[in-house]
Order: C-alpha cells, then sequence, then structure tokens
C-alpha cells in the first residue's frame, strides 16, 4: 500500500490515507505531501474522493469502507488499483508462491542497470533500489503481483513470471489444484511468459503455454544455471541461454532458490528485449530486499534475520545455510504466521527444519487474524520433534527468546529468525548485544 501511495504521489495525484500505528512508512508519505492519519475514521472520507484503496486486511465494515459507500465514493481493491498503473505501460508482472519480492527487486535492478530506467512496486523495502516503489521515464513498469487475496488473476501484464507454484492461502483457495489453477489462468493473460519449471507445477503449465521462455537449473530449460557453487552469501554458477555458455556469474545471495529468481528475473529482462549477455553481466549488481537472508552480525557468530514463514521457504533458506556455511551449528527461531496458515500446515514444517540443529518455536503472529480454537505452536514443535533430530525448544514469548539464546550460543554458530511478523526483532536485540561485546566468541 505504502509503495502503490508513492507511484500515485509521484504521478501528481493528491493521496491521503491511515494505519494503525506509524511507520517509517508512513512518515515518508506525510514528507512527500501525503495526507496519512493513525487510526481509521469516517470523517475522513469526502464526497470529492475519486476513490478509496483498501488492502486485503481492510473488513468491509470498516469504518472508512462504510462511509465510502454511503457517499458513492468508488471502493477499489489494491490489485485493481495496481493494474490501472500497469494498463499504462509495458510491464512485467512476478508471481508466485515464493520469492516473489526478491525476484521483482532483482528485474527491477536488472533493467536499471541496462539503462531501461523502469518503474517499480516492490512488496518490500530495497535498499539499493531507495525503497519499494520508483516512478521512472522508461516504458517499462516492473511488480510484484500478490496471490493471497486471489485477485491477482485481473492482472494482464505483458510478460508474466512465475517463481513457483506453493501451498499456502489455502483461506482462500481451499484446495492446492484451485491455487494451481488461479496460477494458470494469470499467466494465460500475458503477452510473454517466463516460467521456473524447476517446480512440477509450473513446469505442468510451461507444457500448455506456447512460445514461453523456461527457466530453471534443468537441463532442459531455455535459460539455465549448471555447475552451482555455494559460497556463504555468494552463489557462483554458469549461465546457459538456448545452449550457449554466457560465462559464469555470481550473485551476491546464497541458495539455490535465489539462483531461481537470478534467472527468472534475467529471463524477464531477456523477453522485455535485453540484450542476453549484457543483462547476465548485470548480475553481480543484484541485492536482496529488507529481512530476505539480512546479516545483522557476524564477529564469529552470524546472525541473519529471514522472512521465510511457508515450509517450502524455511527449508530453502536453511538448506542454503548448511551448503554456504559447512560445519555450522544453526539455530532457528520461528515466529508461526497467521492461525490459518498453522492450521492448515503444521505438519508441514516438521521436515522444512531438517538442517537445523536446534530449533525454537515462538507462539503464532496472528497477522490481524482471530485465534481458531486450538490452534497453537505446538502442533509445530510437535512436527518438527518427528521430523528432524533437531533439539526444540517452545519459548511461547519472543521477548523471553533473547535470553534463551544468551544460555546456549557458542562461538561459530549461525542464529537466524524465520517468519513474516514481527520475530525479527529477537535477532536484532541479538545482534546487538553481540555487538556490544558481552559474549566473548574467541
Amino acid at each position: 500500500m505504502s509503495g502503490l501511495a508513492s507511484i500515485l504521489l509521484a504521478q501528481g495525484r493528491d493521496v491521503s490515507g491511515s494505519d494503525l500505528k506509524w511507520s517509517p512508512e508512513t512518515d515518508n508519505l506525510r514528507e512527500r505531501g501525503a495526507a496519512v492519519r493513525v487510526g481509521h475514521d469516517a470523517s475522513d472520507v469526502t464526497r470529492d474522493l475519486d476513490g478509496v484503496i483498501v488492502s486485503s486486511a481492510i473488513p468491509a465494515d470498516n469504518a472508512e469502507v462504510v462511509a465510502a459507500r454511503a457517499l458513492g465514493v468508488p471502493v477499489v481493491r489494491r490489485l485493481h488499483a495496481v493494474a490501472a498503473v500497469l494498463d499504462e505501460y509495458s510491464s512485467i508482472g512476478v508471481a508466485g508462491s515464493h520469492g516473489k519480492s526478491t525476484t521483482t527487486a532483482m528485474v527491477a535492478t536488472l533493467l536499471r542497470e541496462l539503462g531501461f530506467r523502469p518503474s517499480y512496486l516492490i512488496g518490500a523495502h530495497c535498499p539499493n533500489l531507495g525503497g519499494n516503489a520508483h516512478l521512472d521515464r522508461g516504458d517499462w513498469f516492473v511488480a510484484e503481483v500478490d496471490e493471497s487475496d486471489g485477485l491477482f488473476t485481473e492482472i494482464r501484464p505483458t510478460i508474466a513470471v512465475l517463481t513457483n507454484v506453493g501451498r499456502d492461502h489455502l483461506q482462500t483457495y481451499r484446495s492446492e489444484e484451485a491455487i494451481r489453477d488461479a496460477f494458470r489462468g494469470y499467466v494465460q493473460g500475458a503477452e510473454r511468459v517466463v516460467l521456473s519449471i524447476d517446480d512440477p507445477h509450473v513446469r505442468a503449465i510451461a507444457a500448455e503455454t506456447e512460445d514461453a521462455l523456461t527457466v530453471g537449473l534443468s537441463s532442459d530449460a531455455t535459460l539455465r544455471a549448471r555447475d552451482v557453487c555455494h559460497e556463504k552469501h555468494q552463489t557462483s554458477f554458469e549461465l546457459v541461454f538456448r545452449g550457449e555458455s554466457l560465462g559464469r556469474r555470481t550473485i551476491p545471495a546464497p541458495g539455490a532458490h535465489n539462483v531461481r529468481n537470478a534467472l527468472c528475473a534475467l529471463g524477464a529482462c531477456i523477453a522485455a528485449g535485453a540484450e542476453p549477455g549484457a543483462a547476465a553481466a548485470a548480475l553481480d549488481a543484484v541485492s536482496l530486499p529488507h529481512r530476505r537472508f539480512e546479516v545483522l552480525e557476524e564477529n564469529g557468530v552470524t546472525v541473519v534475520d529471514d522472512f521465510a514463514h511457508t515450509p517450502e521457504e524455511v527449508r530453502a533458506t536453511l538448506r542454503a545455510i548448511r551448503e554456504g556455511w559447512h560445519g555450522r551449528r544453526i539455530v532457528a527461531v520461528f515466529q508461526p504466521h497467521r492461525y490459518t496458515r498453522t492450521l492448515n500446515m503444521a505438519s508441514d514444517f516438521g521436515a522444512a527444519f531438517s538442517d537445523a540443529d536446534v530449533v525454537i518455536v515462538t507462539n503464532i503472529y496472528s497477522a490481524c487474524e482471530k485465534p481458531v480454537p486450538g490452534v497453537t505452536s505446538t502442533g509445530i514443535v510437535e512436527a518438527v520433534l518427528d521430523a528432524t533430530n533437531s533439539s526444540v525448544l517452545f519459548v511461547p514469548h519472543k521477548d523471553d527468546v533473547v535470553a534463551h539464546l544468551k544460555a546456549l550460543i557458542r562461538p561459530g554458530d549461525f542464529i537466524i529468525s524465520v517468519g513474516a511478523g514481527d520475530i525479527w526483532t529477537v535477532t536484532e536485540e541479538l545482534a546487538h548485544f553481540l555487538k556490544e561485546g558481552s559474549f566473548c566468541v574467541a
């Protein structure tokens, strides 16, 4: 929402809005001229508004939504507003269950490095791009396309990128088949398509899609990476396009999942008309968004925060550590995200933590959901105990986790927080503790 507001401001629109609390995003919007308020109030909605744009987190009985409908002011869903913006440009829409923000940031970075002057809208803060949104003079607009509320099938990008298809947002789709059908519909609405076929569901979509540019580690991908080498924060590989080597390339990001993200981004740029060799040469300029394997401290103990919150994402992130940091003890601190996700996927989290030596699980971060009777973090704790050899601790209150970490930390440990909520505060506090020199790692 903050990125969309930034784009509308840059287009010269008058923008007002409300949020539940102040944040760096609301402060930035105010500084740029938006009338931002804390708290939702019907009196903030007036008849002269062209529309009230709402996120999926806003219920129909919200005071401002009710006031808008009473005054005849259109209530516009966020993705519909994004679609209206994209209709004015040649567009690249990045969709998928995982890796959307990272891939979108990579596409924007590559196009910027190649002189395309792209505009972009990303679901995470990107330090190397100056934020999460930007309006520029080029023909291309790059946008992250979120599938969580089911509206993304109405986006019709020039180029559709599909990173993967996972089992998530079952409160919206009800079945895995429905999720696959939604992504299939999204792909079918685009002029050109970039598909990451290492994912079996995406491979099935590719088989039905004429002239798709396929990417991946698979030997039959049009654009592929081979001979992948993991070395801490960097991953290198040979890049092959249509059977011809583009040389060995390195991205400043760990893990095979980020190689796939980079291939999707590179494929999108090629589909947009970039020369493959030049686009490949720009890969070293990419960087990860905020809370995507973000290093907070590295002084004998490595402390990282990551947004991973589904079983697939957790598994990929921990595998990247195991492959890039050989022999390190991995301590994972996990805050489950949403009651509905925990209800539907608790057992799937067990094997996801196989690469962790120690797992600390906290209470569920609700993300504005109401508690579901009988759904707690203990289901995940039991799943990890059943599926792994990890030592597992259940620390219900997030604020107590740092004390546990201080008690068990060892020199050489790799400590990572994972979750889409506010678990980052734990590793941030731990990193500050280590910076202060209170813990001796010699």
